[in-house]
């Protein structure tokens, strides 16, 4: 098998999540883009093909949010959490995050990178979207989730939780919480992704339904 198979395969996931993000250099303080520093080319037509483009900060920003502007509140049905979606983008709603039969991955530990998540991000759907919640978020992986909403609506929540939030919403949801280890070692097995029948959550507060209750359209008012 030619040396450079692995390198396509990555570029394929890659390419597919990551068309919009926003490479992130803090040694020097400023963003890569397309224009005056373009993706490196390997020689390889098949690989080359696949190479994602890249936008700067500035046209993200120009984007449309990815969220109704209705300004309507969230309804805060099922048990509540002490903590709250890590990005403004990461809102269905000026209001919050509303998600219906969301997957959900708890990690014991930062997430220091994108492509640590490749591949939990590549089982969210528009019907199945994914909810992350780990100990930390890197600004650059929180930035680049961001600004996916922005460019490609992915379907996904990022949060911070603390130990009791995230052992507690582990139980309630059926999820198998990773350490930092196994996700830098890409070990993601279905019995880590627990599940929510409804997912919903602020800056500040989160709540989840697991029975199969209707929450209604009737908001409650935010504590």
């Amino acid at each position: 098998m030619p040396d450079w198979t692995w390198l396509i395969a990555a570029l394929l996931l890659g390419g597919a999540l990551l068309a919009a993000a926003l490479l992130a250099d803090r040694r020097s303080g400023r963003r890569v883009t397309g224009a005056d520093e373009p993706a490196p080319r390997r020689g390889v037509p098949d690989v080359d093909r696949h190479v994602p483009s890249y936008v700067t900060q500035d046209e993200i920003d120009a984007l449309a949010a990815p969220y109704s502007d209705d300004g309507a509140a969230v309804p805060h049905v099922g048990e509540g959490f002490g903590f709250g979606h890590a990005h403004p983008d990461f809102a269905t709603s000026k209001g919050g995050a509303r998600l219906d039969d969301a997957w959900v991955l708890v990690i014991d530990g930062p997430v220091t990178s994108v492509r640590e998540l490749f591949s939990p991000l590549a089982v969210a759907t528009a019907g199945r979207p994914l909810v992350i919640v780990a100990d930390a978020l890197h600004p650059d992986v929180v930035a680049t989730l961001a600004a996916n909403r922005r460019a490609l609506r992915l379907p996904v929540v990022a949060a911070e939780a603390d130990e009791r939030d995230r052992r507690r919403l582990a139980e309630l949801t059926g999820a198998e919480r990773l350490s930092e280890a196994d996700l830098q070692a890409g070990y993601v097995p279905e019995s880590a992704y627990g599940s929510a029948r409804g997912w919903t959550s602020t800056r500040s507060r989160s709540w989840v339904r697991t029975d199969g209750a209707d929450p209604g359209d009737e908001p409650q008012p935010t504590p």
